[in-house]
This record gives structure tokens, sequence and C-alpha cells, in this order.
């Protein structure tokens, strides 16, 4: 060890103590930060010493699968390095790497941040990385997944002896894959599993051509087995695969074969777990077992006594009688995979605990894409909770799924449990830095034993309880609604769902059919997908939305060859939504990455490329209605408005709107919006979803007053926001 090393690890040691015995806190980051800052390359010194190791990196999954494959290596070699409370940053290596210094570890196995691969790699050149999926995630950090995979890429051309073994069911790691010299070891579920495909699909677009995809099953998400019809790209041969998936009443089991000799190796493997989101972590682990140098013989032994981290997963049972499951999910996938344990339960008891703190990232939207309506299939759903920072918001998307039972706004689990009946369980679910503080309560009121006990619904101040069991009955505030006499429903399209997914359109759609049915006004809803006729001929309300430059560019190719009824449409008054890409579509072109891209010239709009991204929590003043409209904006597009266009409103935040400089936000063009805001935009701003249906019905004849709803829900989340925006 070089003497710069030496005086850094000396350095980190202190930190420790200081952080640990002074302050209180984990330890796990400012060791490795103060010990890098010391000396850069203290990775790739301390990391040498290891005859080897494994990194593994991916959306979901990463702690789980880290610390169950660190656990199988240990068994085989000894001592191993491991970050296993999930400090996949840099820093958090490197600590793990400074405290381990002496233990006579040979082997490591480290958790990295995706978009740290790339300092992490070149610098502890390990045997293998395993990538495990790719999902859409905290976008105001990590951006689109396109950007993650630049990035992962480049970590491995830095590192060209490192294999890559990846989730060949995954499109968007095979496509890493494909993309670098490195070897590759694709491992997949390599059978159907029955499972209920995912409302919503982060892409399922070629990596090669841009068309899009043909599965022949689906898991979940993107996960499947796909081929492009187009150009003949599909999922790799598989080199390890999971088969004979069984879901029994303890878990799951599954064969792994090893397909890389000339005779395929076979192991059995029997899970605790029931997701199958499980399956693919454990099968991810064997497989960076077997990589790290480990005997598979070790690893059955290793999963029964592996323990989830941080009550990740872990049933809480309290003194009151009370039991609960605790589970971290971040994103859209994660928090489905959750919802499906809690179907599979047939709970009675949910908790919903959302953050929107920097570690969470602020962009909320995500909660739209989760598939919270299939918890209608639960036989006695008796109490959705919910909390955290963003917890009315959460409150709003639990509404319009329409669960049929009263949503509780609570300040944490224990608040939670007022609700729960003595004997009941609740299911948890909480994000990233929601998470912790669900455990320690949890952890706390274990220890109280039986010093915890229920309190009724009926005990809570009226203000925090708002009944759902009549949706469309409940909602409407003291009158009758006004039904016009309408012909035919309503018909609102929404415009290639399949593709531009990004910012919640769900919840757009949601909003207008919902608040629609709630005043007995009859609709219904068309999706056109990719490679359908677009017929607009009888469209009241159309909704064009945000997606991934790919997905993006893919719908502007779809709609250049129809660009004429688009054109029609809005010339005869139509109503349309537009959001973030979708709104820059309209106009003459927009950039993407160095490339011009012709746009529909509906609007006499451009879009040119920024040097930065404008993110962040928005408010604008607009005459379509009368409370601010409140959002969220990502984007790196400067949109300008000609003379002849005006802004759907004026920015209340210097600095954010179409172009950062000009104070206008979005266009309002007759019966077209297009705005950068997304959130989604409908749910929180009521009044905006209102102007949209007034204005399709008095284009079908009908002028009438819309009748008012109950809000109270909306008003909550939009003052939350609106507080975020500016302060206020």
């Amino acid at each position: 060890m070089n003497p710069r090393v030496r005086i850094a690890c000396l350095a980190a040691d202190a930190a420790r103590w200081g952080t640990t015995r002074l302050l209180h806190r984990g330890g796990g980051n400012a060791p490795g930060a103060v010990a890098l800052r010391l000396a850069p390359n203290l990775i790739g010194e301390l990391g040498g010493a290891l005859e080897r190791s494994v990194v593994v990196t991916g959306t979901n999954g990463k702690t789980t699968t880290t610390g169950l494959a660190a656990d199988a290596l240990a068994a085989g070699a000894g001592g191993v390095v491991c970050n296993r409370a999930g400090n996949n940053m840099e820093s958090g290596i490197a600590s793990a790497l400074v405290e381990s210094r002496g233990s006579g570890a040979r082997v490591g196995c480290f958790e990295c941040d995706e978009l740290y691969t790339v300092r992490v790699l070149p610098a502890l050149r390990p045997r293998a990385l395993v990538l495990l999926n790719l999902f859409r995630d905290q976008l105001d950090r990590y951006g689109e997944i396109d950007h993650t995979q630049d990035v992962i890429a480049e970590a491995l051309r830095r590192s060209p002896q490192t294999a890559i073994a990846y989730n060949a069911d995954d499109p968007f790691c095979a496509s890493i894959a494909a993309r670098v010299d490195n070897p590759g070891v694709p491992f997949g579920i390599d059978e159907p599993t029955g499972q209920e495909a995912d409302r919503i699909s982060d892409s399922r677009f070629c990596a090669k051509c841009n068309a899009p995809l043909d599965y022949a099953y689906v898991h979940y998400g993107q996960l499947g087995k796909y081929r492009c019809p187009a150009c003949g790209w599909e999922r790799p041969e598989l080199a390890f695969a999971a088969v004979n998936v069984t879901l029994t009443c303890g878990g799951y089991e599954f064969d792994v074969e090893d397909r890389r000799g000339e005779k395929n190796v076979r192991h059995h493997v029997r899970t605790r777990y029931n997701g199958l989101y499980m399956v693919y972590n454990v099968m991810a682990a064997l497989v960076a077992c077997l990589l790290g140098g480990g005997d598979a013989d070790d690893f059955q032994g290793a999963l029964n006594a592996y323990e989830p981290a941080s009550g990740r997963g872990k049933t809480y049972r309290l003194g009151s009688g009370h039991s609960v499951v605790s589970n971290l999910a971040k994103n859209p996938t994660g928090f489905n995979r959750m919802v499906q344990q809690v179907r599979a339960e047939d709970g009675r008891y949910v908790a919903l605990f959302l953050n929107d703190n920097d570690a969470d990232g602020h962009d909320v939207s995500w909660i739209w894409d989760i598939d919270l309506e299939r918890l209608r299939d639960l036989t006695d759903l008796r109490c959705v909770c919910v909390g955290g920072t963003r917890r009315e918001d959460m409150a709003v998307r639990v509404k319009y799924a329409e669960l049929g039972c009263p949503i509780e706004l609570t300040d944490g689990v224990e608040d939670a449990l007022r609700f729960v009946d003595a004997g009941e369980k609740l299911h948890v679910i909480a994000n990233y830095t929601a998470f912790p503080p669900v455990v320690a309560d949890l952890d706390r009121l274990c220890k109280l034993g039986t010093g915890f006990s229920s309190q009724k619904k009926g005990d809570r101040p009226a203000a925090d309880t708002v009944s759902a069991t009549s949706v469309g009955v409940s909602w409407i505030a003291h009158e009758e609604p006004a039904t016009p006499a309408l012909d035919r429903p309503l018909r609102i399209v929404h415009l290639y769902p399949d593709a531009l997914n990004l910012y919640g359109d769900g919840g757009n759609i949601a909003s207008l059919s919902k608040r629609c049915a709630w005043r007995g006004i009859p609709c219904r809803v068309d999706q056109v997908l990719m490679g359908q006729e677009l017929n607009l001929t009888d469209a009241d309300i159309v909704l064009l939305g945000g997606g991934a430059d790919r997905d993006q560019l893919a719908v502007c190719r779809e709609l250049q060859a129809q660009r004429e009824k688009v054109e029609a449409y809005v010339d005869e008054g139509g109503v349309l939504l537009a959001i973030c890409g979708g709104y820059q579509l309209l106009g003459h072109y927009y950039m993407m990455g160095e490339e011009r891209v012709e746009g529909l010239h509906v609007l006499d709009i451009e879009t040119t490329a920024g040097s930065t991204r404008l993110i962040g929590n928005v408010a604008i003043e607009s005459p379509v209605c009368d409370a601010p409209i409140v959002g969220f904006e990502n984007h790196a597009g400067r949109t300008v408005l000609s003379a002849g266009e005006k802004p759907l409103g004026r920015a209340m935040v210097h600095g954010t709107g179409n172009n950062g400089e000009d104070g206008g936000e979005g266009v309002l063009h007759n019966g077209v919006v297009g705005t950068y805001l997304h959130g989604p935009i409908l749910p929180k701003n009521p009044g905006v979803t209102d102007w949209l249906i007034e204005r399709a019905l008095c284009r079908r004849g009908e002028r009438i007053e819309l009748s008012p709803l109950d809000d109270s829900l909306e008003h909550l989340a939009h003052d939350v926001a609106m507080r975020i925006a500016t302060g206020r």
C-alpha cells in the first residue's frame, strides 16, 4: 500500500469514528468520501489486492442480489468485502474497501449505482458486472434510460476484461451487451410464467431499428422473450436459464440451467419468496456467485439463511396483535411487484408512503403508472392509508383508482395502524427515503410490546379522513350532475400510450374520464397504438403525451405520414392536450441531440436544444382556470412561440417554462393546450380538466356549466405542489 493510500485510510478511519460515535450516523459514505479526496486511486489500490470481485448494478434488486451473492461467495472464500448497507456510490464502495483492509478477505462483491459504474469499473476491474434490469427511475436525476445505457456501456469499454452478465429478458440490458466487446453472459427465464403484463412498459422498441418488438410472452415491464419483426434482433441465447418455475405455498422453486458448456448443468433452487422479481434476483445472485469463483453447492444454504437488508420484505409481529409487512419500492415496476404481493395475500389494509426528497427524485409523476387498479380484485379491502411528504399526491392517485374503501392521510406507520383492526395485517409499501422511518417505527413498536393500542377511524379528526366508498356519488358536491343530451359518448383519444408513457399520462386520461363519469357524462377512451390507423373524425379530446427520445422519434415518423389528420382536427377547433415531447412534436421542428427532427407544423413554434435541462416544480398563471396551474418540468428543449401564438400561461418561477427566458409556459391555440408541465398536469389541476371537457362539449353544441365535484384531495395536492414550486 503506497503512503498516500495509507494516509487516506487512516483519515477514513477517523471519519468513521466521528460519524458513528459523535454524530450517531451510519458512516457508510463519509469515510470513503474522505479517503477518495486524499487518494483518488484508492479503489484501484485496495481493490487490486483482492483475488477477484464482481459488481452488481441495475435499477431494482441491487441490494438483495449483492447481499445474497456475497453470502454465497463467503461460504467458500471465508471473508468477502461487500457494501451490504446499500451505499452504492463510489464513496460507499471505497468505505467498504477501507474498513475491510487487513481482514484477509480475498473476494469482493459490490453493489454499484448505475451512474457510478463508469468510475468504479475502470478502477476495480472486476471479473464481472451483473446487470439486473433497467427501469425508469428518478427521471430528474438519471434522465432517460438511454443515458443510463450510455454510461454503463462506457464503463464496460473502460474495463474490457470485465464480463457482462446481463438479464437478457430486458431489451435495455441486451442492447448494452450488443454495443460492447466485453464477454457476455446472458441469463433469463426461458418459459412463460403466466404473469399479467403491466399496463405500462418503459419501452418495447427495437434497440437496432426502433421498430416495435414482438413478444412471445411478457413477465412484467419490458421483460420477456422478444424479437424485432423488422430487423430480426431478438433476445440472445441464454447462458443461464430459469426453467420449471413453480410458485408453491412456501415460495418459488425453479431450476437454473448452466448452458455454457457442452452439457447443461442444472441447479435446483428453492426460495421462500413469492414475487417473480425474486426469481430474477436469486438467479442473478447465483450467476454472480459462479462468475466470482464461488460454488453452486454453497448457494442454497446461503439462500436459506439470507435475510433481506434493512427490513425489506420483513413481517413484523407487534404486541398489539397487528402484523406489518414492510416493502420498499421506488419506481412503477417495483411498486407493481409489491401490488402483486398484496393481491397474492388478498390483503385488507394497505399503507403507501411517498417521499420526494433528493434521493427519491422530486418528480412524482411515476405514481400514475402504478397499477393500483389491480387492488380492486381484493375481496375485502378495508382501508388505504397514505403518508410521506407527497401523501396528498398519492391520495389523489388512490382516489382515481376507485378502490371502494376509505383513504386515510396519516403521519407514519404507527398512525396508519390506528385504522387497522387488531389481529389484521397491514401491507406497507414505501419509496426510498420513506422506507427507513417505517422500519425504525416498526422496530420501536416491537420493543414496546403491548404498549401500542389501535384507535378506530371514528376517533380521528374528520379532516384526516376522506371517504371513497361511493365514487361517483360522494365526490359530487350537493347537487345532481347536469347530464348533456349527447347522441354519442365523448370520445377521448389517447395517442400511442405504448410509446409516449414517460410522464404519467394515464393520470391525465383518468382525470378526463373520471370527471366525466362522476358527472354522468358518457365518455369512452380509445387508444391508438403504434401501427394503427389514426381516426380523429369523431374525436372530442385528444391526448399526445411525452416519451423517451427513441420512442418519441418513432411516434414522430408515425404521425408525419398522417399529419393532415392532426392539422385538420386542430383547424376545426378540436381539443388536444400535448405534453412535453408531444408538445414539441406539434411545432415546426425539435432537436434530438445534434439531429433536427421535422415536426408536424401544426403550431407555429420551434424547439432548439439547450445546454442544460430545466427541471423542477413549476407554477403558472393561466386564463384557462382561476387557480395557478402546477406541475413538474424536465426538458432540455427550448421552445419559442411565434408572434401569432400565445403561451398557456405566465411562469411564476423565474427561469422555468418554455425556454427559461421569456416567462411563458406552454401554448394555448384555440382548443390546443401544449405544455411542459407533467406530474401529470390534470389530476392536481381540475380546473384545466374541466376547461377541456367544457370546450369539447361546446364543440358538440352543448353549452352547459359543469356541476361541481368534491375536489378536496386534488386541492390538497395542488397546494403542496404550489408551496414547493413557489416557496409560498
